[in-house]
């Protein structure tokens, strides 16, 4: 299972209804958690975040949750939706929501749903060191840092990552992420290889991660995970 800090959630609460507010205590389970308003916002907000999942406190918005949710699915069809309504809720199966939690109940049953997505995501997710890789949400972390990547710059550092510290040339790194058999310019790979190192170096211009082969290709260099050695 992911661990809570890994598992990013967007949030969709008003604060009209403090008391049944679920974003603060997620944050303190160690989710990270983005809160926004309304719908709009959280759809504004996913060319830089791609959510493992959402919570839609529809309760809080004083609506029945319906059109957010189906918003969400036709932009993120694969992504989990909780969704919050109030007690006596009707047309709530028609929301297209994974999970509907009917008011009141704790935050720990929402806690224990959102689980259960854990467990299923850890399948998209590779660790190598200190690189960690979510293939459906195109999330990168290394060391702290923290990108938002393509789906072709995913594919790329995927497939470098099935094979650490292995070399591998312009020609089979073109031929296997592209899936072309056409090799004569692989200028494009590199412009790619420059876009990761920038997600994951903290000096691209001083790259320590993926290394230049000369004459060669590229290798990926797999970093330690960095550890506080402060009291």
């Amino acid at each position: 299972m992911l661990e809570n800090s890994q598992v990013s959630i967007l949030c969709i609460e008003g604060n009209r209804n403090n008391h049944f507010a679920f974003s603060s205590g997620l944050e303190r389970r160690g989710y990270q958690v983005r809160t926004v308003g309304c719908g709009a916002e959280g759809i504004a907000l996913l060319p830089e975040m791609s959510p493992m999942l959402i919570v839609i406190n529809a309760a809080s918005l004083r609506t029945n949750g319906i059109r957010i949710t189906r918003r969400f699915r036709a932009l993120l069809p694969e992504c989990p939706i909780v969704l919050i309504v109030k007690e006596g809720a009707e047309e709530i199966e028609a929301s297209q929501a994974n999970i509907v939690l009917e008011l009141p109940f704790t935050i720990q049953k929402l806690v224990n749903r959102i689980r259960t997505f854990q467990t299923v995501e850890n399948r998209y997710v590779h660790k190598l060191g200190s690189l960690l890789l979510n293939t459906r949400s195109n999330m990168v972390t290394c060391n702290g840092k923290e990108a938002h990547l393509t789906p072709r710059l995913t594919k790329l550092l995927m497939y470098m990552m099935e094979e650490p510290d292995q070399v591998h040339s312009r020609e089979e790194l073109f031929q296997k992420v592209w899936e072309t058999t056409y090799t004569e310019d692989t200028r494009t790979l590199d412009v790619h290889i420059s876009w990761l190192r920038h997600a994951l170096e903290e000096d691209p211009r001083r790259p320590a991660i993926i290394l230049t082969e000369r004459s060669i290709g590229y290798r990926l260099h797999v970093p330690e995970i960095k550890r506080d050695t402060e009291d």
